[in-house]
C-alpha cells in the first residue's frame, strides 16, 4: 500500500481544541479541515467533510454522537475521564456548592463519592440536542443549581441565564491518544477498502456472471454481471437458494456428486448462456461450489462494459431527512415516498416550481433495491426536441450531422439496473411521447439510426409542474402515455398550505449559509416570522431559500428590520396578486402592445440561450433550433 497523508476533520466550538489537533497533524504532514460549530449545528460541516473526502472526524462526546447517526465515516470522541471530572467539581466547587452536569444523552456512573469528598451536590441533566441542552440549563435554577460545567456551548447557555461556568478541558494526553486512535482506524479502513476493492475488482472485471454457492446451495457471493443477468440485486441473491433464481440448474448436482460441469447451455428468462460448474473442494470435502456463465452473444458482453464506464457519478445525493418540515402534509408525502420506494412501479411526482419534486425522487432511488446503480436525471423542457430524443436514447454514428463517432448511449441505456428521472415531462415533445411510450412497454430501446433493439432494465420516475389531466385532455400530452407514468402519484402541497413548515425551513437555511460564512445564525422575530407565514411563496421553498440566503448575507450575524423590510417588499411586488393589479392598471391590449410584448419575450429566451452556451453562437443555433444566419439577424434586430 503506498503510503500517503491522512485527511481528518475536527468540529469542536472550543478554540483551544482545534488548535491542539491542528498543531499535532500539521506538524506530522496531515491535512485538516475545521468547523467551529457543536451539536446540530454540526451535522451540515460534517456532511460536507465527508463529502470533501475526509476519512475521520474528531469532536467532542455530545456532538460526535449526532454525527455519528448521519455520517458514514469514523467520528471519535474526546473521552471525558474520571480525573477530568474530578477536576471540574473541584473548580466549580468554589464557584457554588449545586452543580449542574449536563450529560449526552445517559448518565455517568455513580458521582456520590465525589460529592462526600468535595462537599457539594451534583445534578445530572441528560440533553439530546441544542435546544434541550438549553432548556436542561433554563431548568436547573428552578432546582437551585449555581455553576453548570461543560463545554462552550453549554457555558454559553449558562451565562445567558446568569449561571457560573466550569469549561470541560482536554489534556494533552487524551487529545493525542484519540488522535493516534483516529490514524489507527484510518489505516484499517484503508486497507480493507483496498481488499474489499481488489476482491470486487477482480470477480466485476469479468463479463461473466459469477455466482458461489455454500455446501447447502445457498449463494454467498455474486458479481455484477450475474446481477444483470439475473435481473435481480445482489442483496436479494445474498442468503437465497440458487434453484429460487435459476430451478434447473445442475449445481445442485454438482455438490452432490463433486463432478464439474463444463460449457453446458442453459436458458434464463429467455435468454441463453453457457455454464460451468466447478465444486469448491477444501480436504477432500466439497464446501460449496462456482457457477460461471456467459452470453452467447459477444455484443452484450460489450455493452455491459460501456455501461459500467458511462455510469460512473451518476449517483442521487439526496435523502428523505433532507426535506426539512413539521406539517403533516409533508409527513404524509414522506411516509408515501418511503412506501413507494420498495415497489419497481412508475411514479409520477407533481407539483408546483420549487416544492422539492426532485429530492424526492432522489429519495425514493436511495431508498429501492436499485440505489447502487445510476440515477439519471433530464429535464424535459430544457432541450430542444432533437437534443432530448438523443439524450434520452442514444444514436448510431452517421445517424446526423454532427454525430459522434461511434455513436452514444442515451440516458435509459447508461442507467440500466437503475433509475431515470423525467422531470418537466409535460414539456415532452409528443414525437419523443411515442418513443417513450414504447421503452416502458417493452422494456427496449432502439438508437437513433439504430437498426437493433437494446433491451433495459430501469425504473421511471417523473415530476410535473403543471395539471397533467389538462395536458392531456388539450392535446398536448397522450393520454396512453399519462396513463403508463401515472401508476403511483405523490402530490407535492405549495409552501403556502403548509405554513408551518415555513419558521423551520427560515431556521435551517439561515443556520446552513450562518455556518458557510462562519456567522451566528441571526434570530427572526416573531412578527417578521408571522409576516413570512402570511406570504404567497409563488416560488415555494426555493424563493424561501433564495430569501434567507440574501438576509444573511446582507444583515450578517445581527437582525436588521428595514433589511427584512426591503427584502419582503421585493417579495410582496413579486407575488401574483401584486402582478394581477399592475396587468390591470397597464395600457389596453393592442397590436403594438401585443408584438411589443412577442420581442420582449423572444429577446429573453435568446439570451438566456447565450447565457447557457456560454455565448456561443454555434452552440446557441443549435439549442434554439435555427441557423447561425437567422439567429445573427435577430441579434442585430434586438440590439
Amino acid at each position: 500500500m503506498t503510503a500517503r497523508n491522512f485527511r481528518f476533520g475536527v468540529i469542536a466550538s472550543k478554540v483551544s481544541i482545534i488548535e491542539g489537533v491542528k498543531k499535532t497533524l500539521e506538524e506530522e504532514g496531515h491535512e485538516l479541515l475545521v468547523s467551529y460549530n457543536s451539536l446540530d449545528d454540526a451535522i451540515p460541516a460534517g456532511k460536507k467533510m465527508e463529502a470533501e473526502g475526509v476519512e475521520a472526524i474528531l469532536s467532542w462526546r455530545g456532538t460526535a454522537h449526532l454525527l455519528r447517526e448521519s455520517l458514514h465515516i469514523p467520528v471519535l470522541a474526546f473521552p471525558q475521564t474520571a480525573m477530568d471530572i474530578l477536576s471540574c467539581l473541584k473548580h466549580a466547587s468554589r464557584l457554588g456548592k449545586k452543580i449542574l452536569l449536563p450529560v449526552f444523552r445517559r448518565l455517568l456512573g455513580d458521582l456520590e463519592l465525589m460529592e462526600e469528598l468535595l462537599g457539594i451536590e451534583v445534578i445530572q441533566g441528560v440533553y439530546y440536542d441544542r435546544a434541550t441542552l438549553e432548556s436542561l440549563i433554563y431548568n436547573s435554577l428552578k432546582q437551585g443549581c449555581e455553576v453548570v460545567i461543560g463545554g462552550r456551548t453549554t457555558l454559553r447557555y449558562a451565562r445567558k441565564y446568569g449561571l457560573e461556568g466550569v469549561e470541560v478541558q482536554v489534556s494533552e494526553d487524551v487529545m493525542a491518544a484519540t488522535i493516534d486512535n483516529a490514524k489507527s482506524v484510518i489505516k484499517s479502513n484503508r486497507e480493507e477498502q483496498e481488499k474489499t476493492q481488489r476482491y470486487h475488482c477482480i470477480i466485476d472485471s469479468v463479463s461473466e456472471g459469477v455466482i458461489a454457492l455454500d455446501q447447502e446451495g445457498l449463494i454467498t457471493i455474486v458479481n455484477q454481471a450475474a446481477g444483470s443477468y439475473l435481473k435481480c440485486g445482489e442483496e436479494e441473491m445474498i442468503g437465497r437458494p440458487v434453484a429460487d433464481l435459476m430451478p434447473n440448474s445442475p449445481i445442485s448436482r454438482v455438490l452432490k456428486t463433486q463432478a464439474p460441469i463444463i460449457n453446458n447451455v442453459e436458458h434464463i428468462h429467455q435468454d441463453t448462456f453457457v455454464f460451468n460448474h466447478i465444486p469448491v473442494m477444501v480436504g477432500g470435502l466439497c464446501v460449496g461450489g462456482v457457477s460461471t456463465f456467459r452470453d452467447i452473444s459477444n455484443v452484450m458482453r460489450a455493452e455491459n462494459k460501456v455501461r459500467r464506464t458511462l455510469t460512473r457519478g451518476l449517483v442521487a445525493k439526496y435523502q428523505l431527512a433532507d426535506l426539512i418540515h413539521k406539517s403533516k402534509v409533508m409527513q404524509d408525502v414522506i411516509t408515501r415516498a418511503r412506501r413507494f420506494a420498495k415497489t419497481d412501479s412508475t411514479i409520477l411526482v407533481v407539483g408546483e416550481t420549487g416544492t422539492g419534486k426532485e429530492i424526492i425522487a432522489q429519495s425514493i432511488h436511495n431508498l429501492s433495491r436499485r440505489s447502487r446503480f445510476p440515477f439519471v436525471s433530464i429535464n424535459c423542457a430544457a432541450l430542444p426536441e432533437h437534443l432530448l430524443e438523443s439524450e434520452l436514447f442514444g444514436y448510431e454514428e452517421g445517424a446526423f450531422t454532427g454525430s459522434k463517432k461511434g455513436g452514444k448511449p442515451g440516458l435509459f441505456e447508461m442507467a440500466h439496473l437503475g433509475t431515470v428521472f423525467l422531470d418537466e415531462v409535460a414539456a415532452m415533445p409528443v414525437s419523443v411521447q411515442v418513443r417513450l411510450l414504447r421503452v416502458l412497454q417493452e422494456r427496449e430501446v432502439m438508437r437513433i439510426g439504430g437498426d437493433r433493439v437494446i433491451p433495459v432494465d430501469v425504473r421511471i420516475l417523473a415530476a410535473a409542474n403543471k395539471d397533467m389531466q389538462e395536458e392531456v385532455q388539450s392535446g398536448r400530452f397522450r393520454e396512453d402515455l399519462f396513463f403508463r407514468l401515472n401508476v403511483l402519484q405523490i402530490h407535492v402541497p405549495p409552501l403556502r398550505e403548509r405554513p408551518e413548515d415555513i419558521p423551520v425551513l427560515a431556521r435551517a437555511f439561515i443556520q446552513r449559509y450562518s455556518a458557510d460564512l462562519n456567522l451566528v445564525p441571526l434570530d427572526i422575530p416573531g412578527d417578521c416570522v408571522e409576516q413570512l407565514c402570511a406570504y404567497y411563496w409563488p416560488g415555494n421553498v426555493r424563493q424561501l431559500n433564495n430569501f434567507t440566503e440574501r438576509l444573511v448575507l446582507l444583515a450578517s450575524s445581527v437582525f436588521d428590520r428595514e433589511i427584512f423590510d426591503e427584502l419582503y417588499a421585493e417579495l410582496v411586488r413579486y407575488s401574483p396578486a401584486e402582478r394581477r393589479r399592475s396587468e390591470e392598471a397597464a395600457e389596453p391590449i393592442t397590436k403594438t402592445v401585443v408584438v411589443t410584448m412577442k420581442k420582449t419575450v423572444e429577446a429573453e429566451i435568446i439570451r438566456k440561450a447565450l447565457e447557457q452556451s456560454r455565448f456561443s453562437r454555434g452552440k446557441t443555433a443549435e439549442l434554439l433550433g435555427v441557423s447561425r444566419t437567422t439567429l445573427w439577424k435577430k441579434m442585430k434586430e434586438m440590439g
